[in-house]
């Protein structure tokens, strides 16, 4: 006896930043600036730049999503907000991961951009309905100029682990389950490549269906039909 199975295993996922989407930033609801060396896949803006770069596919349950990236380059010394952007569905409802300069004590730092929610430092935010809920925010913690990172972000069941430049926190939330991937900057400059994507849920079937090959179809015909007749016989004695 056989048995069909549904299970569906899980993957890397090509990337081509050249297919991905060019949104609006996340918080500030602006498009300045265009993405350049998406062919290249190492998508950049420059200047004071603002927009979301999302992944032409999306990501089922548990997932990993990883990269890196560099707030500034000398030419364009900024102190704005880079970040990432998962579980996206559309501007109102998605996750972003931002991340700020910010103006540093004893520097003569402007006053950087801040999230819509008001967070400078690092901080996660849900965004529902187009209502924005801190799910974490270390406020006194800061990117460096002219430093590259990475970032390493995972889904296991309800849990959202992050690696963000070293920094590593989980966040208990499935509001969230399938979703984009993607990149921000808001009045920033900022690049990010080698960006991986793989999805690491595995479907699986409710019940597995057996299917029985056709010897032992016809031999289990035989048996009902043997017990019907005998079953007669018996009743007409």
């Amino acid at each position: 006896m056989s048995v069909i199975s549904a299970t569906a295993s899980a993957g890397i996922i090509k990337i081509d930043t050249a297919q991905w989407s060019h949104q609006a930033g996340p918080s500030n609801d602006l498009t300045t600036g265009n993405w350049v060396g998406v062919k290249g896949q190492a998508p950049e803006k420059h200047s004071n730049s603002s927009g979301a770069l999302v992944s032409d596919f999306r990501v089922f349950g548990d997932f990993l999503f990883s990269g890196f990236f560099s707030p500034t380059k000398r030419e364009y010394d900024d102190n704005d907000i880079v970040g990432l952007v998962f579980g996206w569905q559309d501007p109102k409802n998605h996750y972003r991961l931002g991340w700020t300069q910010t103006q540093r004590p004893g520097t003569d730092d402007d006053k950087s951009f801040a999230d819509i929610t008001g967070r400078t430092g690092l901080f996660l935010i849900r965004e529902v309905n187009g209502k924005s809920e801190t799910l974490f925010n270390i406020k006194d913690l800061f990117w460096e100029d002219n430093a590259s990172y990475s970032f390493n972000v995972k889904r296991e069941a309800n849990q959202l682990k992050l690696d963000f430049a070293g920094n590593v926190f989980a966040v208990t939330d499935s509001t969230f389950l399938s979703g984009h991937l993607g990149v921000y900057t808001e009045s920033q400059t900022a690049k990010f490549w080698n960006l991986k994507a793989e999805d690491k849920t595995t479907l699986k079937p409710p019940l597995s269906v057996p299917v029985s090959e056709p010897g032992a179809v016809m031999f289990f015909s035989g048996l009902v039909i043997a017990a019907a007749v005998r079953r007669r016989r018996e009743q007409n004695a």
